[in-house]
């Protein structure tokens, strides 16, 4: 009997998936099929908690970043009134008898780009004669003056406030022969009206008056709606009767964008809404200037009894505030300790920072006012005694400080500030939501053939053709 050769049995090719039933095959793509699963669930709750529940943060928070571009552009507007204020004053840098300075005049610093909003100043009616030093000539000066509700003496507030801030006033020196004239000049040389004044000693008040009337008049209001000081703001601040020497700066530059913080930044583009848009125009571009300077005033004595006694008077473009002279306050920090420290300090005037702003409703005669809120106003002090509560109560008083610098920074409350947008984090769950959606989209891409392959493994598995057997030649007869 010929002896049976035993078969060999060769190693088995290695295939994917190599699964005999489709129980096997689920087994193996179970954890495929949860991170689909999952990534629908959790892509899902994503955007329901963005919509449910961050949906009105989402609304607040585009909102306020929408209304801020829109009103910057009029905070900006105003603020070019506080420059103009500073630049557009009377120009009238001459001589008259009976003057002891100069009028106060100081070249205008550049103008910067307002968002293509031209700063304009208001017209200016010159008083143009032969020698401005002459009695005719401070004669018309003094019609004009009280035409435009200005005072005679540099500095001081205004004569009539109905009448003042509509022009500025000025004078100049002409060649021999020439009438003694008011002249009317607008945003250049050229002239565009002009009053001659034949008896400077007999001058026509009313016909003066309904010439700067025509002047005001013939500027649009919209141009140069501001309300004129009687003097420059830097020439104007005065502190206990001591004028201020102060001068325009800059407080804050160019960068300072309204952009919103991340992640809306990257996605700004993105979203339709005209206040998400980083295209969006006056968008806080401009920089915020400021008046600072300082005098060297007497700070009055103070005496607990007498309170009111020590105070000192800022006067800025005409509006005057009381301030405190001197401060008192604890020593130390509250301490819960039994037995600590009664302490008091007691400090004088040192610094001032205040804002004012232009109130346009009121009219000239209350054009400039003092900001009302509490953080616009910030007093510096510096310690000068420290004591028992009951030494200063039992008469302690203090003498009167004399040169004491006092620094003082002017701002304007509608100068453009730095605009922080409140943190909000729906983006992340928008940008969630779409990483799911992508990890979705590449899982379900290829569990379809995923499948195909389970399921031609099975059928070859269990000695069964091909699924495309029927198409195949060498099946054919099955």
């Amino acid at each position: 009997m010929d002896k049976v050769q035993p078969q060999k049995h060769g190693r088995r090719k290695y295939r994917p998936l190599d699964v005999r039933t489709w129980f096997e095959g689920f087994l193996q793509l179970i954890g495929w099929i949860l991170v689909i699963i999952l990534s629908v669930v959790t892509g899902a709750l994503f955007i329901l908690y963005e919509i449910k529940v961050l949906n009105r943060h989402d609304v607040d928070f585009r909102d306020m970043h929408f209304d801020q571009r829109i009103t910057n552009n009029i905070n900006n507007r105003y603020h070019k009134n506080f420059l103009l204020a500073e630049q557009c004053a009377n120009p009238d840098p001459v001589y008259f008898p009976g003057q002891t300075a100069r009028f106060p005049f100081e070249p205008p610093v550049a103008y910067p780009p307002w968002s293509n909003i031209a700063p304009r100043c208001k017209p200016v009616v010159m008083i143009e004669c032969t020698d401005i030093r002459t009695a005719a000539c401070n004669a018309t000066r003094e019609a004009l003056y009280d035409a435009a509700g200005l005072a005679l003496a540099p500095g001081t507030p205004y004569v009539n406030c109905l009448r003042a801030g509509r022009v500025r006033v000025g004078a100049m020196s002409v060649p021999a022969g020439r009438p003694i004239s008011l002249v009317a000049y607008l945003y250049d040389n050229n002239p565009y009206a002009t009053l001659v004044i034949n008896s400077p000693f007999d001058i026509n008040v009313t016909g003066v008056r309904q010439f700067v009337d025509q002047v005001a008049e013939a500027v649009s209001s919209s141009t140069v709606n501001y309300v004129q000081p009687s003097t420059q703001l830097s020439r104007g601040i005065s502190l206990a009767g001591v004028r201020v020497v102060a001068s325009l700066q800059l407080l804050a530059g160019y960068t300072r964008n309204l952009r919103a913080v991340p992640p809306w930044i990257a996605v700004s583009n993105l979203w339709p809404w005209p206040g998400m848009n980083a295209r969006c125009q006056n968008t806080g571009t401009e920089p915020a200037y400021r008046i600072t300077g300082s005098a060297s005033i007497t700070i009055p004595g103070f005496s607990l009894a007498r309170p009111n006694e020590a105070v000192v008077a800022l006067t800025v473009a005409g509006s005057s505030l009381l301030l405190a002279a001197w401060s008192i306050g604890p020593a130390a920090a509250p301490s819960q300790e039994l037995g600590g420290s009664t302490d008091i300090t007691v400090s004088y005037l040192t610094g001032i920072r205040v804002a004012i702003g232009q109130v346009p409703l009121l009219g000239p005669c209350g054009g400039w006012q003092f900001s009302s809120d509490p953080a616009d106003l910030n007093l510096t002090y510096t310690p000068h005694w420290t004591g028992s509560l009951a030494a200063l109560q039992a008469g302690t008083s203090f003498r009167p400080i004399v040169d004491q610098v006092v620094t003082v920074d002017v701002r304007d409350v509608a100068a453009p500030r730095t605009f922080a947008l409140p943190s909000y984090g729906g983006m992340y769950y928008i940008f969630g939501a779409f990483v799911m959606a992508f990890i979705w989209l590449v899982s379900n891409s290829l569990i379809l053939f995923i499948i195909i392959l389970v399921w031609w493994n099975v059928r070859s598995n269990k000695g069964l053709p091909p699924v495309t057997y029927r198409y195949m030649k060498k099946y054919r007869g099955w």
